[in-house]
C-alpha cells in the first residue's frame, strides 16, 4: 500500500496536547481522523518522528549533478541527448527530458529565426532612424523599395499546423524529394505604386542583378517616378559588389544607405507576407510546368 501523508506540525502539537490530557489512542484517532499507525509511531518517539528516511531506491542523480544539468540545458545551447552524453549523466536521455520540462522556468521551444545583432547593428539602426525621422510622406513615396523573395513549391518553410478533428483521420503532408524546388523573384515598389515582379533563374550574381535592374527598375522609374527618387536594397554580397557601385555611378542612381541586418525595416516585407499567405493558403502544392 502506499504510504499516507506525514503529520503536520499542527497535527502533531493536537497529538500532544491531546495525550498529555490522558485521551486514549482511539479518542485521538477518532477526532483528528487519522489512522491508528500514524498515531502510535508519532507517539512512540515525538521528537524522531520524521527524521527517519523512507526505504526506496535511492536517486541515480545527485543535487549537484541536477544542478549542473539544469545550468548547461539554461545555455540553449545542447539537447537532451547532448546534454546526457556531454555529461555523462547516470540516466538517460529520456529522464533528461523529464527532469527538464518539470522545472518552472524552462520549457522546449522553436528557435526564432532572425539575424543576429550586435552592439555596433543596433547602434547604427538607431543612427539611420535618428536621421530620418524629419522625413516627409512625399520623402518617403520618393523611396523604391526591393527585395528578392523565394518561394517553396512544396509550402513554406517550418511547421503547417491545422486545427484537427479527433473523429477523422490525421492529415498528412507529404513533401518531394528536395523539396520540390522553388521560385526566386525580385519586387520593388514606391508609394502605391508596383514595379513588375521580374523571376529569377539560376544562382544570381552581380552581372544578373544589373539586369534585372535594368529591365524592371528603370523602366519602372522612368513610367512611374520623378527626377529626385531613391533606391533601397540590402546589404547582400552581390548587391555591394564594385561592378554594382560602378552601374549605379554611371545611370546617376542615389542609394540609399541601409544598416546591416534590418530586414524588418523594410515595408516590401509586408508585401511579401500578404503575397505568401496567398500563395500558400490551404497548405497547397505546386508542381513544375
Amino acid at each position: 500500500m502506499p504510504r499516507g501523508r506525514s503529520l503536520s506540525a499542527e497535527e502533531r502539537g493536537k497529538f500532544l496536547a491531546f495525550h498529555e490530557a490522558k485521551w486514549s489512542q482511539s479518542r485521538i484517532v477518532k477526532e483528528l481522523k487519522r489512522s491508528q499507525a500514524a498515531v502510535k509511531n508519532f507517539l512512540r518517539n515525538p521528537e524522531a518522528y520524521g527524521s527517519k528516511k523512507r526505504a526506496g531506491r535511492p536517486r541515480k542523480l545527485t543535487v549537484a549533478s541536477r544542478r549542473m544539468l539544469l545550468r548547461e540545458a539554461s545555455k540553449g545551447i545542447l539537447g537532451s541527448r547532448e546534454l546526457y552524453q556531454d555529461l555523462q549523466l547516470p540516466v538517460q536521455a529520456r529522464r533528461v527530458r523529464q527532469i527538464l520540462n518539470q522545472h518552472p522556468t524552462l520549457t522546449y521551444k522553436k528557435i526564432k529565426r532572425v539575424p543576429q545583432m550586435l552592439i555596433h547593428h543596433k547602434t547604427a539602426r538607431v543612427a539611420w532612424a535618428t536621421e530620418k525621422v524629419t522625413w516627409t510622406i512625399p520623402d518617403w513615396n520618393n523611396v523604391v523599395w526591393s527585395d528578392e523573395k523565394k518561394f517553396n513549391l512544396d509550402g513554406p518553410d517550418g511547421f503547417a499546423c491545422c486545427w484537427h478533428d479527433l473523429r477523422r483521420e490525421d492529415l498528412i503532408f507529404s513533401k518531394r524529394q528536395q523539396g520540390g524546388g522553388s521560385l526566386m523573384v525580385w519586387g520593388a515598389f514606391a508609394g502605391g505604386k508596383k514595379c513588375e515582379l521580374a523571376i529569377l533563374e539560376g544562382k544570381q550574381t552581380a552581372v544578373k542583378y544589373i539586369g534585372t535592374l535594368e529591365s524592371f527598375l528603370l523602366p519602372f522609374a522612368d513610367q512611374e517616378l520623378g527626377p529626385s527618387w531613391v533606391f533601397q536594397q540590402d546589404g547582400a554580397l552581390i548587391h555591394c559588389a564594385h561592378i554594382v557601385r560602378e552601374w549605379f555611378n554611371e545611370e546617376d542612381m542615389v542609394v540609399l544607405d541601409w544598416p546591416a541586418k534590418s530586414p524588418d525595416l523594410n515595408p516590401i516585407e509586408n508585401l511579401w507576407g500578404i503575397r505568401a499567405r496567398k500563395v500558400y493558403e490551404h497548405r497547397r502544392q505546386f508542381w513544375r510546368g
